[in-house]
């Protein structure tokens, strides 16, 4: 009888121990607002190393994650795992980026951290260059209209102009 009260404790705070751990992110699951941060630079790396973003572009973020040293990102990391992203940004087996990590090696919570964002952006194309072409058309639109009326401000009025220029040829008698 106590084997069977045991095994029905067991039982239940097995289940127990599922909903809490359920409640929770299972480990190794990163912040995907921190690993913006990280690829950006805004939260620096603990050993120093570069930020992704200085070299990278991302998909689905704004023109601002536009780098063009190293590949674009929004396809590379399609389909791969976590765990997968997680072995890739501990190796970094990519030349060009041994002198930026060597003796900087990435933190387990700041791959975690990278490889949800990076998960979270894969796939998603970048921005094209039309938002940034119609930004750009706004503000070259009202640069113009500011710039025109700043010089007919500093003119003054067309008749002023015109009795300006007519009052010395003709004398100042009336």
């Amino acid at each position: 009888m106590r084997t069977g009260r045991s095994i029905c404790f067991a039982a239940a705070l097995a289940a127990a121990g599922g909903l809490a751990s359920a409640a929770e992110p299972p480990p190794g699951a990163g912040d995907v607002g921190r690993g913006r941060d990280l690829f950006i630079g805004a939260v620096p790396f603990l050993k120093g190393g570069a930020p992704c973003g200085a070299c990278h572009a991302i998909g689905g973020q704004r023109p601002a994650f536009g780098a063009a040293l190293g590949p674009d990102l929004s396809s590379a990391f399609a389909g791969m795992g976590l765990g997968d992203m997680d072995a890739l940004l501990e190796a970094l087996p990519f030349p060009s980026m041994e002198p930026l990590y060597a003796g900087r090696a990435l933190e387990p919570d700041e791959r975690a951290d990278l490889a949800a964002f990076l998960a979270g952006a894969a796939g998603i194309e970048p921005p094209g260059p039309g938002e940034f072409v119609g930004w750009a058309a706004v503000v070259t639109a009202a640069g113009l209209v500011l710039l025109g009326l700043a010089a007919r401000r500093g003119r003054g009025s067309l008749r002023e102009q015109l009795r300006a220029k007519a009052l010395p040829t003709h004398g100042r008698s009336r």
